[in-house]
């Protein structure tokens, strides 16, 4: 019975031993490589290149989101902004004696109101302290540029100067949904009076109400601590109170206009920051001349551009059959994201012009495919595995599989920034390190198939 285990014993270590000296086959695409030399073989020598670009203006009409505020970033300068828009006065109302709008019967005026809802997920800065919000009659129609149909974030609107109405509060990030800033007497008993006599052209519809009320704009004094993101869904509210057996409070809204003509100013100083000489004539920064990092902040004009330009020597890779996947890590510099959180999620588009216009997104083609953010993880502890990760594998062997390679001068690479709409509506920011820098370290692993 003894021998006759010693013999199984000795025939399973045999197959075993057997089956350990055989190299599983791979798959090569749809080729099936069945020889006992082959292996898959990771590298991460490819140096990618990264670099700060300037973005001279983008749309910011029309995005369901207005800005006001800003705040000072010790690394990407003094931000500010303000927002316009344009109002519809209410229903038209006309009684059958064509005298006055009996709805306002027996009334008085009380006050005139803006309120705004906000978004809570545009916010930046110190919550701490209090934001003033100022509010300014339009002197001139909104008028997109160029007899275009869109604002970008570089135009403004004229206005009056006086404002028609300034208030100051503490945002509670959690709480806060909504603020009213006390407008006018002066306008608001100017409204009522055209809302009583419904002979007032000016209040008969939409159109001549802009003539005579061309807007407003939302803003804040310089040097503010933050800087807040509100809803299309802005009302001018006139309070007025009728009188009857009881005494009510009534009120009549004034509602936002054409939500394509919302649109919000951003403004950057980068005096004595890193970027200081970044502009519409130095376009890029490599990251070499920043002390290898790259700075990212769409809506304050920055991406960040990442090239690869020894990635055609892939071919010279010993023993290289094919390129299998290809991995990229972005990661932010430790620290830089404590005070200012970064981006949730950053898309990587391609780029193959001077002026680094925004290609097509890099998507994951698996079973369904679909745009790249990142993934971000977040180190809590430490912060050095805190990272962006993206599949560059059909970016790359459609790359190796055609003739183009990075000749001097070459504008091929990707952008790193926020999907649209965040690109457009959000502050958040974010700092890198290139592939030499420790404390941000960028890398790309590229695993191939080899036969030896």
């Amino acid at each position: 019975m003894t021998k006759f285990f010693l013999t199984i014993l000795l025939l399973s270590a045999s197959v075993f031993f057997i089956a350990s000296c055989t190299k599983p086959d791979i798959q090569f695409g749809q080729e099936l490589i069945n020889i006992s030399n082959t292996q898959i073989v990771m590298v991460d020598t490819f140096s990618p290149k990264l670099s700060t670009v300037y973005i001279d203006s983008f749309v910011t009409s029309g995005k369901g989101t207005g800005l006001t505020g800003g705040y000072t970033d010790p690394v990407f300068g003094a931000i500010s902004s303000q927002s316009y828009l344009e109002l519809n006065p209410p229903p038209y109302n006309k009684d059958y004696t064509g005298t006055g709008s009996s709805i306002y019967d027996n009334t008085i005026y009380d006050s005139l109101s803006l309120i705004l809802k906000l978004d809570k997920g545009s916010y930046y800065g110190d919550t701490t302290k209090q934001i003033q919000i100022n509010v300014h009659r339009l002197s001139e129609l909104m008028t997109p540029p160029n007899n275009g149909s869109v604002f970008y974030n570089v135009n403004t609107t004229a206005v009056f100067p006086t404002p028609l109405g300034s208030a100051s509060f503490l945002i509670y990030p959690a709480r806060t949904d909504t603020v009213a800033i006390r407008l006018s007497d002066a306008l608001g008993t100017e409204l009522y009076n055209k809302l009583k006599n419904s002979n007032d052209v000016d209040m008969q519809n939409s159109t001549n109400f802009l003539l005579y009320f061309n807007g407003l704009r939302v803003s804040s004094p310089a040097l503010s601590n933050l800087a807040i993101g509100y809803k299309d869904s802005v009302i001018m509210r006139l309070h007025y109170r009728k009188f009857g057996m009881y005494v009510t409070n009534e009120h009549v809204d004034f509602t936002i206009g054409n939500v394509a003509h919302q649109y919000s100013n951003i403004a950057i100083d980068r005096t004595g920051t890193p970027l200081a000489g970044i502009n519409s004539v130095n376009r890029e920064i490599l990251s070499e001349q920043t002390n290898n990092i790259s700075y990212m902040q769409a809506i304050t004009g920055t991406m960040v551009k990442i090239t690869f330009p020894s990635l055609f020597d892939a071919h010279g890779l010993p023993n290289f059959v094919k390129l299998m996947s290809a991995q990229l890590i972005i990661r932010p510099m430790q620290s830089s994201y404590r005070t200012y959180p970064l981006p949730p999620q950053l898309r990587l588009s391609v780029t193959t012009t001077a002026a680094n216009a925004i290609g097509n997104d890099i998507v994951f083609t698996g079973a369904t495919a679909s745009t790249q953010y990142g993934n971000l993880v977040i180190d809590y502890i430490t912060g050095i595995n805190t990272a962006y990760t993206y599949d560059l594998t059909a970016y790359f062997k459609s790359l190796l599989l055609s003739n183009t390679s990075y000749f001097p001068g070459s504008h091929n690479g990707l952008l790193l920034s926020p999907p649209s709409n965040s690109f457009e509506t959000k502050f958040n920011r974010a700092i890198f390190g290139n592939n030499v820098n420790t404390l941000g370290k960028l890398e790309l692993q590229i695993y191939y198939g080899a036969v030896q």
